[in-house]
């Protein structure tokens, strides 16, 4: 029971296992570039309150294991770390 999370009215553990890949499966997830979207999607889950258990970042793909709270749907979680993550990575690397 400790490791539940507690809200006003609410007692949660929603963890759900999230899979995306890169435009046609390129490789781009490599090196300097892999290394910063891993920051990034660490410091956007960190803002919008959701935790990262696991997670790998591959040359096409990223796994995440991720605890999202209850008064924020998975489908708007995605659109964040994928939005955000990606929008930053291609203004920083072109």
């Amino acid at each position: 029971m400790q490791n539940y999370k507690h809200g006003g009215h609410t007692i949660w553990d929603c963890k759900y296992h999230l899979v995306w890949v890169t435009k046609y499966r390129y490789p781009i997830l490599g090196g300097d570039v892999g290394l910063r979207c891993r920051e990034l999607l660490r410091e956007i889950a960190r803002s919008k309150e959701m935790i990262i258990y696991a997670g790998s970042i591959n040359r096409d793909h990223v796994h995440m294991l991720i605890g999202i709270p209850p008064n924020l749907s998975v489908s708007k979680a995605v659109q964040f770390l994928k939005g955000k993550s990606s929008h930053k990575l291609l203004s920083e690397f072109s």
